[in-house]
């Protein structure tokens, strides 16, 4: 489709490639700054709309960006950040986008250490990162992300563990406050992290809408029966989207991949494959009100999948 931008984006000679849609460039009428740890005049004191004088932190760069204005960050290939203690990140400027530069290991890396209380905070709505790295060096890290507002979009990312017993217990936890976490989207991404020491990728304590949930290869180890995705006691999960997953998690109990006790959820579950090692009785969701099509699941390495739940006839 012709754009107005036929030789692609450039922000001071640095090319934006697509980070939403494939190929997609970047369009925004907001400002552009720049994060590398690697260049030599990085320094969070500097504009950084400039590449070669870039800040030195992700922290560092979201205090310049202005509410609402559409203003990206880009986090250069190869930069590499450690955090050590709660809210070291605090994404407190609602509707900026991160987007990590480069493939492979040349990503951004954010790496969390020192504290099992390490955590990012997202507190403002509609923040978006694309394509980092998240690399978890400390055990037990109660959660990656701390959430308490909507439209958080985490996409084109990898969470990985550093060593055996280096791991997440949560990826995203967020608050009991009702609605809090609305229009969450988790997609495109890749979780290697074997440790037993996992609860989930998602946890809510409040009612959530428009949960998106699509498209994500995740390999976990196995610590109890709790679900890739929870939802507080009495909480509801209206209008949710969880398709196409491909998830390696060998639960010998409980739910699979989404469980929430209520009966006024809402939305649609398809087109996912889980392997898993409960056989007591496989139980995809319990969300009542949730529509399901097309799901298999597998408990062992000799046979190929089978529907869950049951076929309709």
């Amino acid at each position: 489709m012709p754009t107005n931008f036929p030789n692609g984006l450039q922000s001071r000679g640095v090319p934006v490639e697509g980070f939403g849609g494939i190929g997609s460039p970047l369009l925004t009428l907001g400002n552009i700054f720049h994060v590398d740890s690697g260049a030599d005049a990085a320094d969070n004191d500097n504009a950084a709309t400039n590449p070669k004088q870039p800040a030195a932190t992700l922290d560092g760069a979201i205090g310049k960006c202005t509410a609402n204005n559409g203003d990206v960050i880009l986090v250069h290939p190869g930069h590499a950040e450690t955090i050590s203690a709660a809210a070291a990140i605090t994404f407190d400027v609602a509707g900026v986008t991160v987007i990590g530069m480069g493939v492979g290991n040349s990503r951004p890396t954010i790496t969390l250490d020192t504290a099992a209380t390490t955590d990012i905070d997202v507190t403002a709505a509609d923040v978006q990162i694309h394509n980092m790295i998240f690399s978890m060096n400390y055990a037990d890290i109660v959660e990656v992300f701390d959430l308490s507002a909507a439209g958080f979009v985490v996409n084109k990312c990898r969470f990985v563990d550093t060593a055996t017993n280096m791991n997440f217990v949560d990826l995203i936890k967020g608050t009991t406050t009702d609605n809090e976490a609305d229009r969450l989207e988790f997609t495109n991404n890749v979780i290697i992290s074997p440790d037993a020491g996992n609860n989930g990728v998602i946890d809510i304590g409040g009612d959530i809408a428009g949960l998106a949930f699509n498209n994500n290869y995740i390999r976990m180890g196995v610590a109890n029966s709790e679900a890739i995705i929870s939802v507080a006691t009495g909480k509801d999960v209206t209008d949710c989207e969880i398709t196409y997953n491909h998830i390696y998690r060998l639960n010998t109990a409980g739910d699979l991949l989404i469980d929430s006790d209520t009966t006024d959820n809402s939305g649609i579950i398809a087109h996912n494959r889980i392997g898993h090692a409960d056989t007591a009785g496989e139980v995809l969701i319990d969300a009542d009100g949730v529509r399901q099509f097309d799901n298999l699941g597998t408990g062992t390495d000799t046979a190929s999948g089978y529907v869950l739940p049951a076929i309709d006839s």
